[in-house]
């Protein structure tokens, strides 16, 4: 290809997806990103020091929206933990402190996707 363009055969054997997933992440965490605090938890106690994670709040229907729900989704990094994410572990964000309710796997970028639920 003319230009100084690379062509795409270049392009596609030069970047691998792990490169791009990476890529992907920190647009996406410099861009929507929010710090939480994260608690690991055991039996309902508290396990640990609790440390800061940057989370990408998933968005809500105009109905859903306001500063706090009961129900939140976030993205995080599995690379900011020593320990994956678990069911129970607690969030404070937003004012607000949550319980992790589900864990899915890690998407298309890496990200691993938790569902908030507001602790009481």
């Amino acid at each position: 290809m003319g230009g100084g363009y690379p062509s795409p055969v270049e392009t596609s054997s030069a970047m691998n997806w792990a490169a791009l997933e990476a890529n992907a992440n920190a647009v996406m965490i410099a861009e929507f990103g929010e710090p939480v605090v994260y608690q690991p938890v055991h039996g309902g106690a508290a396990v640990g020091s609790s440390f800061t994670v940057v989370a990408v709040r998933h968005a809500r229907l105009p109905e859903e929206s306001g500063a706090v729900s009961n129900f939140e989704e976030i993205a995080v990094n599995p690379a900011d933990f020593s320990n994956p994410p678990v069911k129970g572990d607690w969030i404070s964000a937003w004012g607000t402190q949550y319980s992790v309710s589900a864990v899915r796997q890690p998407d298309a970028y890496g990200m691993i996707n938790l569902t908030l639920l507001q602790r009481t």
